[in-house]
């Protein structure tokens, strides 16, 4: 059985004596005795009425305090309408029932529960009736009317919703009634039906004609004529126009007298159209979003689909599938349109679609009204109460939509566009859903479509790579196929090499027609707003995928403010994407298409652009790093400072920062390399490598400690080449490298004398390096000389690190009483302090000199304290050293089975790092205590 047909006799079935909601007229609500209900506040009765009108659907709750408080909800109107529902509950029953469903609530009933359905069913069930029949529920269908609809209901957005559309339903009933009636030989009771409607139509023609045919019929031939002459001097007054066909036919039956056919002249018969277009035949995949779309549409009442991404991303594809999937549950029409809301050309009008659903409806051009409301009006009385699919796709906007909405419950509407498109969301009730790009195997199944499976198995990894360079966007991926298709000589590899060339890439993408992905883009790009326009071309110059709107404002020389709504701007249109809140990424395509559009801007407006983006990474990095770092001493003031910038008030917000921007950050400092700005540039490797030194990222701190040091060198700036060469040293010790840390380090120190915190620093990290080498009695003195240093210049931290440094000196040397001494006073100094690496580092120790000492228990506890500061700070190698000493421990406790995560976990942490040193562990991982 069709869906629709199933879902129609559900809801249409009696359920006996039941409560009712009433809304043509007053708004009323009527116990299943027949009782009124009384509703109290003139609100309440309009969130019934919203709700009642999307009887089992959910409204969401920004939808419905826009409906209740016409558009301008105040401050309190969520609690307002929060204890409206509440009351509602209360006096709600017999079959109705409101429920809270996210992300609204819900009215749920048997149909014929609200009058305006019963409305709806009657007068849909009338017109495959015999003429008695259908006589006598079109006047049941009509005596439900109390007046106007929602008479009682102060939102003009609500009542707006649905006025036009039953009301015409009531006029096309009126005239429905009155042929059936006619056909019958009761022209009185037709006359009676027809005399109000034309009084508030006068100059709607076929309710007009029938009036005149009625009145003859009644044998009133004056006031028949009478009539004709009367709506012929306005037709000419207001219009402008003569009577047309059908009225001019009904006064010439007068004229003539005699009998009159037992027919008037009626309106035309409906026919069922069926405009979709053919499916591309090389459709792939989209399992999961065709679910949501049967989820959130199949058998949903007055469903409106909204297909919503980026240019070339598949949407109509998508919408042509599914639309010919469900065809056969409308088999009253599917019609389609394309709005052309990004084509080169305008969008296209909608009273030019109107013209042509109404022609596919079978209406006359002689018929079809000039105004595009009435043009609304007779597509919605048309499809009234039938099964009609409604495709409309590359919509510009919600007002281009909106006349092509069907007011009939059993229409469905399936919309594409790339703008997101909410005023489609909050005033229609549309369920909007994200077209993706495609997954990787269903993007090579898209080309194996186009170029046979056996082409593509023979080039895996060409494939793949291609799948990449298209973003996974069908669009680029049917041009590639395009192109190799034609040229069968070529081989896969041999496009990916041409569109490895980012210069070229959007060009390989494009037909010689114009068609491609720039050209989608391109029409994107024209329809932005100017500011927008101009902060998506200053993108070209952002080395990223992501960024925030600080990024933006600075960018652009703008308030933050400003930047926030531009971003939107641009999500909105999906040339981005907000993949987290107040955060912005671009798909690769989209982001070459912005380096094509800043090559158009003056070069010097871009050098400056440029200069004030690397001092915006540069000043909140600075701001980071003092989070992170002791005795920071912040940057020179930078040539353009920042407007606005993030507020980094806790190590936790600075790590945060800097693992976002990570890759930001390292894309800045290349530009500020390839630029010759050699000041930014050790200044960020500085930045950078204060985070690495966090994360125990050596590899990293390795290869920005030579981009610093030579940017140092280069500018003669003797403090910033011993910053460096200290850092070098260190993390050339950690990795094994002892002679060149030592040289390092020494170099460091000679250079810091006269600069008694950098000569601390220098001579701390001398001191680790000949412990690292095995130059026990050196590394003590050095050690010692830096206690004292710390102690002079009152520096509780490097005091305590070199207590630290001592310890382990003096552990190796096999004196662990001593090295316990000195380590539990290195952790009182950090009592109290921000957490740091150096307090971790010392727990680790005090773990190892207590399991030197036989004291394993202890041990644990020490190593364990250690794990979760490493883990608060987000140092990924102290973690992996104190995972690894656990599992030690517990295995020289007889719990092997217990180390075995810990030791995994360690394994896991050096391998992230690009680290060899513990894979020894992984032996212990994979045996059989790992087994």
């Amino acid at each position: 059985m069709l869906v629709w047909e199933t879902f129609r006799r559900t809801v249409t079935k009696p359920k006996g004596l039941q409560m009712r909601v009433n809304l043509l007229g007053p708004v009323e609500l009527v116990s299943a005795g027949g009782d009124a209900v009384h509703l109290g506040a003139a609100k309440r009765r309009t969130v019934l009425a919203a709700l009642a009108l999307e009887l089992n659907r959910v409204v969401s709750g920004d939808r419905l305090l826009s409906l209740v408080w016409d558009g301008s909800p105040p401050p309190q109107a969520k609690a307002a309408l929060q204890g409206h529902i509440a009351q509602l509950r209360k006096v709600l029953g017999g079959g109705v029932a409101l429920v809270t469903r996210s992300p609204g609530y819900l009215l749920t009933a048997d149909r014929s529960a609200v009058d305006v359905f019963r409305f709806e069913d009657l007068v849909a069930g009338s017109r495959d009736a015999d003429d008695e029949r259908a006589a006598e529920e079109l006047a049941r269908a009509l005596r439900l009317w109390r007046g106007p609809v929602l008479a009682d209901v102060a939102s003009e957005v609500l009542r707006e919703s649905v006025s036009a559309r039953l009301e015409e339903l009531r006029t096309v009933a009126v005239q429905e009634l009155a042929t059936r009636l006619f056909r019958l030989d009761r022209a009185e009771e037709a006359v009676a039906a027809l005399t109000g409607a034309v009084a508030d139509h006068p100059l709607r023609e076929p309710l007009v004609a029938r009036l005149v045919l009625a009145l003859h019929g009644a044998g009133r031939q004056a006031e028949a004529l009478e009539l004709f002459h009367r709506t012929r001097e306005q037709l000419a007054e207001e219009l402008g126009v003569d009577p047309g066909p059908e009225l001019r036919e009904a006064y010439q039956a007068v004229l003539d007298g005699g009998v009159v056919a037992t027919r008037p002249v009626s309106a035309p018969q409906v026919s069922a159209p069926a405009q979709l277009p053919r499916e591309h035949r090389g459709f792939v995949g989209r399992a999961c979003e065709l679910a949501a779309l049967e989820a959130d549409l199949g058998g949903q009442d007055s469903a409106i689909g909204l297909l919503v991404g980026p240019a070339g991303v598949g949407k109509t594809a998508l919408a042509l599938h599914w639309a010919h999937r469900v065809a056969a549950d409308f088999p009253d029409g599917q019609l389609f349109v394309n709005l052309r809301g990004f084509d080169e050309t305008e969008p296209l009008d909608p009273r030019t679609a109107l013209v042509g659903f109404l022609r596919a409806l079978g209406v006359d051009d002689s018929q079809i009204a000039v105004d595009l409301e009435e043009q609304a009006a007779q597509f919605r009385s048309l499809v009234a109460g039938r099964r009609v699919l409604v495709v409309l796709d590359n919509a510009r906007s919600a007002e281009q939509v909106r006349p092509l909405l069907p007011g009939s419950a059993r229409c469905m509407v399936l919309v594409t566009s790339r703008l997101l498109l909410d005023d489609l969301v909050v005033t229609e009730g549309a369920t909007s859903l994200q077209v993706p790009q495609l997954e990787e195997g269903t993007a090579e199944d898209l080309l194996a479509a186009a170029l046979g499976r056996h082409r593509i198995e023979q080039e895996p990894e060409a494939v793949a790579e291609l799948v990449e360079l298209c973003d996974r966007l069908p669009l680029a991926l049917r041009i590639a196929g395009a192109r190799l298709a034609s040229r069968p000589r070529w081989t896969i590899q041999s496009l990916v090499d041409e569109l490895r060339d980012e210069q070229g890439r959007l060009s390989g993408l494009s037909l010689e027609a114009g068609t491609g992905v720039h050209a989608a883009l391109a029409v994107s790009y024209r329809e932005l707003p100017e500011a927008a326009a101009r902060l998506l071309r200053r993108l070209g110059l952002h080395p990223g995928t992501d960024l925030d709107s600080y990024t933006a404002a600075a960018l652009m020389d703008i308030g933050v403010g400003s930047a926030r709504t531009h971003l939107r701007t641009l999500a909105y249109a999906n040339l981005l994407h907000e993949s987290m809140p107040d955060r912005y990424s671009r798909h690769d395509l989209v982001r070459l298409f912005t380096h094509h559009l800043a090559a158009t801007e003056p070069e010097e407006d871009n050098t400056e652009a440029t200069h004030r983006l690397l001092d915006y990474y540069l000043h909140v990095a600075d701001l980071a790093r003092g989070h992170l770092s002791d005795h920071v001493q912040p940057f020179e003031p930078l040539s353009y400072q920042p407007a606005s910038a993030p507020e980094l008030r806790s190590h936790e917000a600075a790590l945060g920062w800097f693992t976002l921007e990570e890759a930001n950050l390292g894309l800045a400092l290349d530009i500020a390399v390839g630029s010759g700005l050699r000041e930014r540039t050790w200044q960020l490797a500085l930045c950078l490598d204060a985070f690495h030194f966090r994360r125990g990222n050596r590899l990293d701190r390795l290869a920005l400690c030579g981009i610093g040091l030579t940017a140092a060198r280069a500018l003669g700036d003797k403090h910033a080449e011993a910053t460096f060469l200290l850092r070098l040293g260190s993390t050339l010790a950690d990795l094994g490298r002892i002679d060149e840390a030592v040289a390092a380090c020494g170099e460091s120190a000679a250079l810091a004398i006269g600069d008694r915190h950098l000569e601390l620093a220098a001579l701390a990290n001398l001191g680790y390096c000949l412990m690292a080498a095995g130059r026990l009695a050196e590394a003590e003195e050095r050690i010692r000389e830096t206690v004292e240093i710390a102690r002079e210049v009152g520096d509780a931290r490097s005091r305590a690190s070199g207590l630290n440094n001592l310890a382990n000196v003096l552990l190796a040397r096999g004196e662990p009483e001593l090295a316990l001494g000195h380590a539990v006073e290195a952790l009182g100094l950090f009592s109290g302090d921000s957490p740091t690496k150096a307090h971790t580092a010392t727990l680790h120790t005090v773990g190892a000199v207590l399991q030197e000492l036989g004291r394993p228990e202890e041990a644990l506890e020490s190593y364990r304290a250690g794990l979760a500061l490493a883990e608060a700070i987000g140092d990924r190698y102290q973690e992996a050293l104190c995972h690894r000493a656990i599992g030690d421990v517990l295995e020289r406790l007889g719990m092997a089975e217990q180390a075995v995560p810990h030791w995994s976990e360690a394994l896991r942490r050096y391998r992230d790092l690009r680290l060899t040193e513990g894979e020894e562990l992984s032996g212990k991982v994979d045996g059989p205590g790992g087994a």
